[in-house]
């Protein structure tokens, strides 16, 4: 279900078809079934355990053929794609939940020395 969702272009349809399945799931377990308002949890509606979620992504990775990498380095790529692609700053820091745009340059201040060139590109243009 996992590799449907991360494939599927359209992020919306894909969680709510993760819901019908949910509802399906719901009706197996019976009894057993927990409310606790989570998108992605075990059979029984429950918190996923850690090592779960740990074997599920390394299962994820081996099919798309990436190497393995931390859980972690999801959040610190997405930074880095969205700064090179011109994202605000800002706006990442705020996708990433910081406090402070400050920590947000501190950390992917790597990123931005082409984006500077990239600006003072776009600012000669702007005056040829």
């Amino acid at each position: 279900m996992l590799k449907s969702i991360i494939g599927c272009s359209g992020n919306i349809k894909a969680l709510r078809q993760h819901r019908v399945h949910q509802l399906e799931a719901r009706l197996q377990a019976g009894p057993k079934w927990q409310e606790n308002d989570l998108i992605f949890c075990n059979l029984y509606r429950n918190f996923l355990h850690p090592y779960r979620l740990y074997l599920m992504f390394n299962k994820v990775l081996d099919e798309a053929g990436i190497p393995r990498l931390r859980f972690h380095d999801l959040r610190h790529s997405a930074a880095t794609i969205l700064l090179s692609m011109g994202i605000n700053v800002k706006v990442v820091q705020e996708i990433l939940g910081r406090s402070r745009v400050s920590m947000t340059l501190d950390i992917y201040s790597h990123v931005l020395p082409g984006m500077q060139e990239d600006a003072a590109v776009k600012m000669s243009k702007l005056f040829e």
